[in-house]
């Protein structure tokens, strides 16, 4: 989700995840699904958040921070 907010898009932010578009949509609507609720609005210009989407993403940012500080912790 963060990716796809950051990038505006679903094709960059695949790329810059390292996966293919058709597989990080997937991943999305299962998100959406299991939510109940659209979290990006797809347009010809790229991805949007929805007013759902962003009260989701204000929530997943620091969780995602916390996870990655604690990956690199971890490692060291």
């Amino acid at each position: 989700m963060c990716a796809i907010a950051d990038t505006g898009s679903l094709h960059k932010a695949a790329r810059q995840l390292g996966m293919s578009q058709p597989s990080l949509t997937t991943q999305l609507r299962r998100i959406e699904n299991f939510l109940g609720a659209e979290l990006f609005s797809r347009e010809r210009t790229g991805c949007r958040p929805t007013p759902v989407g962003r009260s989701v993403l204000s929530r997943a940012r620091p969780l995602v921070a916390a996870m990655t500080a604690l990956v690199a912790e971890a490692r060291t």
